[in-house]
């Protein structure tokens, strides 16, 4: 159970209020032993749930019995008061459980089944299931004075008729309910694409010829047969996915809830609603099967292309690795004998000394370069060591300098402490400072990047800033290609370390902070 927010109670008074006058629309659907075969308030149910997460189950129980007491629905005086309110708790508690079980059965797989669309029809299957499966067991632990549920009537007719009002109304309420609340801003859901023209067209031939075949039959005396609508559903479903299939659950149910609703036996609605029970499962099923398989084309892709983008960046380090290898003699000797020139030449003229001592710092800072670009592609592991923070900024600063004049942009370099250190492999969180550049100079170009470093507490804090510009992207292009892996390298490296990757954008700013444990001591 979580600990309610004051932000959830304008959610549970709508929801008791909702759920209270879709209990009393559900009444034209009762019969003997049931008491709805269309039942919305189960989709409302499902819905809250499966977007709030199961723990929220025990609120959405209080919110119900409110809505029951004060409907009346519930009698106070009436006998068989428990049995009445532990008949108003289960649906609620149960549909958590079945909700936490499905997602926790999936949990670590990877197969069809597990992915998020196929998760939710099966948890839409699960929970009215498991709703009515526990009836009779939790009847039978209550007193012998509490009454019985649905005494005198067919307990298995009773409960199908629980199962199928359940499933119907999850299966019509649930599904856009939660696409609605993805799109105002609520939890993210993975919403479906929407269907072409072209594909409504088709599905809308399909469903009505299969819909005119189903009335055919009927009036021929052979019954409500589900054939026609089960090879409609399954039809729509797999070719075209979640919002199709709902689609076309909506238009079968428009077809026959009203007539369902007339003078008919319960023995006769029961089996007009088990078809359509079946039609909408299986409708229901087949696009979410659909959309899963599509999910899980996108996911088996973009792995593709990240193990290309991991070949290149292999086959790159190995042709830098040789490139390295060839000019880092050269360039020690240069370096050498450039320090033998600016030595030399001290006395001579301001301009000759002058240009001789900058060619020696060029030659020093070239020569630092391939260093760095040694140890980066070099064998040797990187050993954690006390470094500055001073130094891995203007490391990484150095190593995107060309990308930084390419764009136009500039660094500032605001309040770095000299005495800033800590305990890191240099190579690594020099990465991780050097993917948050190149974001920052993709997402601004032109623009200038703020790299502020100071001690809070026991961290460090290292916040890279970058204005806010239309058509920014989260990640840079450098870094695989724009698939967003320079972000996700940075923070694991940093959380390797101890620490923590986090974003914290102004209005019209972009601003990551990297916080790493701060070391108390002398800096080598």
């Amino acid at each position: 159970m979580i600990d309610l927010r004051a932000s959830d109670l304008p959610l549970l008074v709508l929801y008791a209020l909702a759920f209270a006058l879709l209990h009393w629309t559900a009444s034209p659907w009762s019969g003997a032993g049931f008491f709805s075969l269309w039942y919305p308030p189960a989709g409302l149910r499902f819905a809250v749930l499966w977007s709030r997460g199961a723990r929220f189950a025990p609120w959405l129980v209080l919110a119900e019995l409110a809505a029951d007491f004060s409907a009346g629905v519930i009698d106070i005086g009436a006998p068989g008061l428990l049995q009445a309110v532990i008949g108003a708790m289960r649906p609620g508690l149960t549909y958590g459980l079945a909700l936490a079980g499905t997602r926790g059965i999936a949990r670590g797989k990877d197969d069809t089944f597990s992915l998020p669309p196929m998760m939710m029809g099966l948890a839409a299957v699960a929970a009215p299931a498991l709703n009515a499966l526990l009836v009779a067991p939790i009847d039978a632990l209550l007193p012998a004075d509490a009454g019985r549920y649905r005494i005198g009537v067919d307990i298995a007719i009773s409960l199908t008729g629980l199962a199928v009002g359940d499933l119907l109304g999850i299966l019509v309420l649930a599904p856009p309910l939660l696409w609605i609340a993805a799109l105002t801003g609520g939890p993210r859901q993975a919403l479906p694409r929407p269907p072409s023209r072209r594909a409504v067209l088709e599905d809308a031939l399909v469903l009505s010829g299969c819909l005119l075949l189903t009335i055919a039959l009927w009036r021929a005396g052979l019954g409500a047969q589900p054939a026609p609508g089960l090879l409609a559903g399954a039809w729509i479903g797999l070719r075209h996915g979640r919002i199709a299939a709902w689609l076309a659950i909506v238009a079968q149910v428009l077809a026959f809830l009203p007539y369902s609703s007339g003078r008919l036996d319960d023995a006769t609605r029961l089996e007009l609603h088990l078809g359509i029970a079946a039609v909408v499962l299986v409708t229901w099923l087949a696009g979410s099967f659909s959309d899963a398989q599509k999910t899980a084309r996108i996911m088996l892709e973009r792995r593709n292309r990240l193990l290309f983008q991991a070949e290149r960046l292999k086959t790159l380090r190995a042709m830098s690795v040789a490139v390295i290898h060839e000019i880092s003699q050269p360039l020690s000797t240069l370096a050498i004998e450039a320090g033998h020139l600016a030595r030399a030449t001290e006395h001579l003229d301001a301009d000759i000394a002058e240009s001789a001592a900058l060619v020696d710092r060029k030659a020093r800072d070239l020569s630092d370069l391939v260093r760095r670009l040694r140890r980066f592609g070099g064998r040797d592991v990187d050993e954690p060591s006390l470094l500055p923070v001073s130094m891995l900024l203007q490391t990484a600063c150095q190593i995107v300098a060309a990308e930084l004049r390419a764009s136009g942009g500039r660094i500032d370099c605001l309040g770095i402490a000299p005495d800033l250190a800590v305990q890191a492999q240099e190579i690594e969180l020099t990465q991780a400072l050097v993917n948050l550049l190149r974001n920052a100079v993709a997402a601004s170009p032109g623009e200038t990047i703020a790299l502020r470093a100071g001690a809070v507490a026991d961290e460090v804090r290292i916040e890279v800033t970058n204005p806010l510009v239309t058509a920014r992207k989260t990640d840079a292009q450098p870094l695989g290609a724009g698939m967003g892996i320079g972000l996700v390298i940075a923070r694991t490296i940093v959380e390797a370390h101890g620490g923590t990757l986090v974003r914290q954008d102004d209005v019209d700013t972009a601003r990551f902070v990297l916080s790493l444990p701060l070391v108390a001591g002398p800096l080598p």
